[in-house]
């Protein structure tokens, strides 16, 4: 009886302590095929793969697009075109008391939008101006702390941070 039990308990412990698998790392496998068709005296090149291990594929023929793997673009691709955005102005001074003064780098002739936000991402003051070179705003009614100022013209935007003592 001692024996038998005495066996049980070892064999529990062993069978406690025996692991299964466990996955540690795992990677995607790649693999794929290419081949050449010809059709209509076109000529066709079709690639596949299950699980790009790096950058994509594409062939370009006749118009004709194919590209590599099994996850395409919802929509045609089509050229973008990247445009100067920024702003270039001066604030000051900063840290600010009362009377904050912008001063654009660049000729501004639409109208301006000044927003200025707290650091939660909570609009604190909006005001519409004309165009100008240079603006002041009273900021006095701010609570000391630091947001964030923006200012928006047409495609245009300036952003900086300002600290209110």
């Amino acid at each position: 009886m001692k024996k038998t039990t005495l066996l049980i308990i070892v064999i529990s412990f062993l069978v406690l302590n025996v692991n299964s698998q466990e996955l540690m790392r795992s990677a995607l496998g790649v693999s794929g095929s290419s081949t050449t068709l010809t059709n209509n005296s076109k000529t066709y090149v079709i690639q596949q793969s299950v699980g790009q291990g790096s950058v994509i594929g594409k062939f370009q023929s006749n118009g004709i697009i194919v590209r590599q793997g099994f996850i395409q673009p919802p929509s045609i691709s089509s050229k973008v075109i990247l445009e100067e955005t920024n702003l270039e102005a001066l604030i000051y001074p900063n840290p600010v008391n009362n009377e904050l003064n912008i001063s654009f780098n660049e000729l501004v002739k639409e109208p301006l939008t000044i927003q200025i936000f707290d650091m939660l991402g909570r609009n604190i003051f909006t005001k519409n101006s004309e165009a100008a070179q240079k603006l002041s705003i009273d900021v006095g009614f701010l609570a000391s702390a630091q947001y964030i100022f923006l200012v928006n013209t047409g495609q245009k935007q300036f952003k900086a941070n300002i600290i209110k003592r």
